[in-house]
Order: C-alpha cells, then structure tokens, then sequence
C-alpha cells in the first residue's frame, strides 16, 4: 500500500513535502555481563533480547554509581529506561529492605502505572526487592501498606509529592533514605508547571537525609544543561545518545482548494481508516478536539476525544480501550503526547503545526510500534506559521528541539509553595534565596505566614485556607468549574475561562455542544443543546489594560528600546461575535449585559517603536496592532510558544506589548526578549511575503483578537518592520497614547 498514490489522487490535496526518517541505531557499548554487577538482573536484560548495552546507557549506569546527577537526551525506543533502572535495581538489592531507595516520577499518573509493568519486569527477579505506585488513586488500604512496609522503588507525581509533603507525615518518614529521585519526560516541566515542580523538588529536599542523586530523561530538548540547573537547582551531566530507532514517512499537506484543516483531517483519518490504520489526531485546542470528533461522527467515522478537562475516568477508559485495539482513531489534545502504551498506532495527523518542534517530535513518536512505515501527516491551515513553512518546508526539518525555559521568579507560584513548605515543617528565612526572602516578607505582611523567633516561619490559618483554594500545581490561580443540571463535568482556568464560558457561549465538551449560562461565584452553569453538530459557534469581544510595575531589564533593538518588566494585566470582557459553524461567517455581533473582568500579575515585553508622523492616529494603530499579532505568530516559530500562551496589546503610539498569559508569568516572554532579533525578521517574513491586499488569516489575522480583527494593516506592518530591520528609525521615548488593541 502507498498511501502518497492514495493521496495525489485526491486533487483536494498537496503534498508540499515529504521527509523520509531513517533510524539510527546508538553507539554500541559493553556486554551485559560486563555492564551489569547481578546475574539475576543480567539474565532479565538478556530475556528482553538486550545482550549488549549502548555506549550511552554505560556512561549514565556508571555516572549513576558515582553519585553524580544525570540528564539522558535519547530518542524513543533507544533504552533510556534501561539506563537509570539498572543502577537503581542494583543500589536497591545492596541495602537492608524497609526503605525507599528511588522515587521515580512521571508527570502523570497514567505514565506512572504504564512504566510500572517495564518496572516489574526487573524487580520481580529479586527476592524480597519491590515497586509500586503512590498516587492520588492508591486506596488508604494500600497507602497503609506501602508506610509499613515502603518498597524500594516508589514510582509517583509531583502532584502527590506537593499534596503528601503536606498532609502525611508516614510520607515524609518513608522518603527519608532516598537516595535517587528520576524524573522521566522531563520536557514536560516546562513553563508553569516546570516552576511548580522546581519548588515542589526543593520541599522534598529537606526530608532526604543525604544529598539525593538527580536523573531526568527526555528525547526532545534544546538545553538540558540550563534546565536542569533551574529544575533540580543543581548541575547535571549531559549524555546524549544522539539516535532513534524507528523510520518513519512525513508528509505536509496543504488543501489547494481552500478545504478547511477540519474538513481536510477528518477526510484523511477516512482514507487511513479504510486503509486499515490506526490512527490518533492531534490538536491543541480542546474546542478543535471537540469540533474534529463532531465532524468525524458526521462523516460515519468512530473516534473517541481524550483532553485535559474531561474527568479521569473517562481519560483512563479510553487509554485502556486503545492499548486493547478497540478503538481505531482517537482524537486528542497534548495529553496522549507523553510515553504512555496506547498500545500499537500506524499514524499521526498533526491538525496545524504543534506550538514546538519539540512537541511534534513527541507526538510523531507515538507511532510506527507494528513494524513497517509508520506515517505522519501535518496539516497546514490557512494561519501565518502554515503559510510560513509552506514557503521554507526544508526549514522545518532542519530545526532542532527547542528549548525549555523555566522562571523561578514566578511570585505567585512562589507564594504557594513558600506557605507549603512552612506546613510541611518550619524553616528559616535565612536559607532562602533573595528572591524568596522578598515572598516571606510579603506574605507574613498579608498574615499569611508567621516569622517567629530565630527567623522561623510558621503558617497561619489564614495560609492554610489560601493552600486549600489552590490544590492544583497543573496551573496558577483560580478554575472555573463548569455544571450541568447540578453536576460537575469540568473546567477551565482562568483568565480563559471568561473568554469560553461567558453568557451565550457555545461550549464544546466531551463531544456534546452546550450553551453557556454565565459564570458566578467561579462556577459555569451550561446546557445542553440538543444539535449534534453546533449550529453556531461563538467568539469572545475582550480589551486588555496594561499597567507597567517594574522594568527588569532594557536593551535597544534595531534602534527602539525594548523592556523586559513585570505587569498588572486585566481583561474586560464586553461581548462576543456569532459565527456560523464550520465555515465562520460572521452572523451578528452581541454585547453583554454586565462585563466580566480579570486581574492578574505577570511579566512581559515592551516595545516602544515610534509611530509614523505622516499617518493618522487609526493609520499607526492598524500598523503596530498587526505587528503585535505577527510577532506572537513568530514567537512560536523563534521560541516555541503556542498561540494561548503569550498576549498582546498594541497602541497607536507604538508601544507593544507581548505577555505571558499565565499568573505570575512562565518565563516565555523572557526568551523571546533574549530572541527579538530573530523574531523580527521572521515577522517581517510573514507580513511581507502574502499576497492578500491588506491582511487575512494567512499573516496577521488571529483567532484570539479581542476585537474580531479589525483595524490591522499588513501593508502598514510591513512599512514599519521594514525601516525597523533597515535601521531607519530610532527611539522616540514618547508616551504613551490611544486606545488599546489586542
């Protein structure tokens, strides 16, 4: 079967490249007699079919030995596994039972119990030596068995580890010998959630009797070295093995006939279906999830949704179904991306390009488990970062795994887990960092903690109270929960949350169209609607006000001066636009009754770029509006950020700014302050290089605009970022004037 002749048939697609991925096998190493110091434990490796080690997994088993932290970048399938279990395994046979000896975390609890059967595998060989979980959905029973009787290997979350710090003493006893702490998939602590894990590393520190020996793993990241700093807040050594294991075909499709990405993904998960393959569909927004899977029925096709906000239950059932091969498609956002089995899938069908190169290669690797050519189909939309890699697909290719940035910085993460930690055991300011002892001090004024004698902090009911409201470490701040005749089926975090579920909103949730009622008292009450497909679908009309607190940094760029600074961010939502479903026509336009509004702190970039004298006030807001829009389009391209992560305001006076859109900040507006030079010349790319007449989805169109689009100019833009990238301009230090745009 050549599913390319399957595909040239249809004249409603283009293949605008294909890449062909051919495997790399690692550097051989030792024997396994040679590598390994039990027999028991060799005899287990040489029963998986391993009778040699790769050169990598010998340096990481003996950088282990000696204590030394370890950072393993390897492709899937190469035995990254393999590499820390071996040590672990052998450390654990040599001490006295009665002790954990390795915490083993994973970023979810679906992986956790995946990897346990690998886990198994080795430790059933020895007698007496065991394994298991602890996490939220272990019964009491059982967690009383493991504080009794601890098993030397403790595979777990870092949800459980923030919850178990501060609620259970047995843990925190139990944990007191470790001696390794594994974090596998370690790319995924990355923004908010790599902060919270940061702190949550740091509070499981202080209840390790000897410095504990740190691994992480990953087969996607651009600077393990840095992040691993940040992470562990330690050094670690870098071993790459620098190979994959698996061929893979990719294809990048683009519909010539203007056929929409919906309706394009849908068809070609049909051909793959009738071809036999099992196939998994990825995009990034739940709302598309939701549409893809409505689509999908219409046209006869079975496929199940898996994304964030559907209750665990139903995630658990459908990752069960398909390691059995019950299910022939699902339809998922990033939460399948990770190393869970979900058993053996032919092809992915990327719907748009992922937020990062890293995030597709996690995601491509997900099949190709039966043999034979596994296949990966991107399909690009009618958005700017398509347009862009339609123009230079070759570049795509050639990109490498992109870095990940954590800020530690974050005040309201810091917040958090800074009153955490006074519960789980009192501490001393004096050991803190700078940064950290500016937090206390906040927080003892707010009578959230108390610093006593000898500059102990204590918390205070009032703390504790806060901890409660915040549980989750997935986020920052406050969720809306979302009910339905009285019961919960979800949520959504806020800010977003009033931009979805304002009243009149059409909500997609669990393959069912609801229609939103309003929010109060951070709940969503929404109903169901009885269509099968929404018959409309809806879009937020929001402003966002910006209030500049502190300036951490200042640099001249191209000769305007850009600032790195922490702001106050509110957004106002004012109505909604109606649309018809799929095709997007503007219906009607709708104003709310009441607004909704929501404040938070974060850290961002300004621009001050100087507004042209020879055009009017509208002209320049046109100009530096559709700037604003392109460069969050290139940040993506240039760091890696999805299009929800970062916001934007522009002002006809030419200031710009791009923010992270997450409490506290996550640190991405930081690496595109340190990358603006790039960022810009890929902006320009993508306002000079369309042939529309002043502006389409294809350049500076967004669907996330606050104001449905309007008052943007591509020409004006490319006016602007040409003399920008020319040196023509030069800081005007204006201030700051007109209405703002988002």
């Amino acid at each position: 079967m050549d599913i390319l002749e399957e595909l040239k048939k249809d004249k409603n697609h283009k293949i605008v490249y294909v890449h062909v991925q051919e495997p790399r096998v690692p550097e051989p190493g030792p024997p396994v007699e040679e590598a390994v110091k039990t027999r028991e434990l060799a005899e287990a490796l040489k029963s998986r079919g391993i009778t040699r080690l790769y050169r990598f997994q010998a340096e990481v088993i003996d950088r282990i030995r000696r204590g030394e932290n370890v950072f393993i970048v390897a492709g899937t399938g190469t035995g990254k596994t393999e590499a820390f279990l071996i040590p672990l395994i052998e450390d654990s046979v040599e001490t006295p039972p009665g002790t954990v000896r390795s915490l083993l975390i994973y970023p979810t609890k679906a992986l956790a119990r995946d990897q346990l059967d690998r886990i198994y595998w080795y430790t059933s060989r020895f007698f007496g030596l065991r394994a298991a979980v602890y996490d939220g959905d272990v019964p009491q029973h059982e967690r009383r068995r493991i504080f009794e009787y601890p098993p030397k290997l403790l595979v777990t979350n870092p949800d459980m580890i923030h919850f178990s710090l501060r609620y259970s003493e047995e843990f925190k006893n139990m944990i007191g010998r470790v001696r390794y702490v594994v974090l596998d998939d370690a790319h995924v602590y990355n923004g908010v959630f790599g902060i919270h894990v940061h702190y949550v590393l740091k509070r499981l520190k202080r209840f390790l009797r000897e410095k504990p020996v740190f691994v992480a793993a990953s087969a996607t990241i651009g600077n393990p070295s840095e992040f691993s700093r940040k992470l562990f807040g330690e050094e670690a050594k870098v071993i790459y093995a620098g190979a994959y294991r698996k061929a893979r075909v990719f294809h990048i499709l683009v519909s010539p006939t203007g056929r929409s990405k919906s309706v394009e993904a849908v068809n070609l998960l049909k051909l793959l279906q009738k071809e036999g393959l099992k196939t998994i569909v990825f995009a990034d927004s739940h709302r598309v999830v939701e549409s893809l899977s409505l689509l999908a029925s219409k046209h006869g096709i079975k496929a199940s949704v898996h994304r964030a906000g559907l209750l665990p239950k139903e995630r658990e059932r459908i990752e069960k179904m398909l390691r059995r091969g019950e299910l022939d498609a699902v339809i998922a956002t990033p939460t399948l991306e990770l190393g869970i089995d979900i058993g053996e899938l032919d092809a992915v069908i990327m719907y748009g390009i992922p937020p990062t190169f890293s995030k597709y290669l996690q995601r491509a690797g997900r099949v190709g488990r039966r043999g034979g050519e596994a296949y990966v189909f991107t399909i690009l939309g009618n958005d700017p970062i398509s347009a862009y890699y339609e123009r230079h697909p070759k570049e795509f290719f050639s990109q490498m795994p992109d870095p990940v940035y954590l800020d530690i910085h974050n005040e309201e993460i810091a917040k958090m887990h800074l009153i955490a930690m006074s519960v789980d055991a009192p501490y001393r300011v004096d050991n803190l960092s700078e940064f950290e002892k500016s937090i206390v001090k906040k927080l003892s004024a707010e009578g959230l903690v108390k610093v006593g004698r000898g500059n102990i902090v204590y918390p205070t009911r009032k703390g504790r109270v806060y901890l409660r409201r915040r549980e989750s470490i997935r986020g920052i701040g406050d969720i809306v929960e979302i009910y339905v005749d009285g019961k919960r089926i979800g949520f959504r975090e806020l800010p977003q949350a009033i931009k979805e579920l304002f009243p009149g909103a059409i909500y997609l949730h669990g393959g069912r169209v609801y229609i939103s009622l309003g929010i109060k008292n951070r709940k969503a009450l929404v109903k169901p609607l009885p269509h099968k497909m929404p018959p409309i679908s809806t879009s937020p009309l929001y402003y966002t006000l910006p209030e500049d607190e502190n300036v951490l940094e200042r640099r001249t760029v191209y000769g305007f001066l850009a600032e790195y600074l922490e702001l106050k961010i509110t957004d106002v939502v004012y109505g909604y636009v109606v649309k018809t479903f799929p095709g997007g026509e503007k219906i009607r336009q709708q104003f709310l009754d009441r607004e909704l509004t929501y404040g938070f702190r974060t850290k961002g970039i300004l621009l001050h770029m100087p507004p042209r004298e020879d055009w009017n006030e509208i002209q320049n807001a046109e100009a530096f509006h559709a700037i604003e829009h392109a460069l969050i389009s290139a940040a993506q391209m240039v760091i890696g950020a999805a299009p929800t992560d970062m916001g934007g305001i522009s002002f006809p006076s030419g200031h710009i700014y791009i923010y992270d859109a997450f409490p506290g900040g996550s640190g991405l507006s930081k690496l595109l302050y340190e990358k603006l030079e790039d960022a810009m010349k890929k902006a320009f790319d993508i306002v000079s290089n369309c042939t529309c007449e002043d502006g389409c989805p294809r350049c500076i169109f967004s669907p996330y605009c606050g104001n449905n689009n309007q008052i943007l100019s591509r020409r004006k833009a490319k006016k602007v970022l040409g003399d920008v990238l020319s040196l023509k301009i030069r800081y005007s230090g204006l201030t700051r004037f007109g209405k703002p745009l988002v």
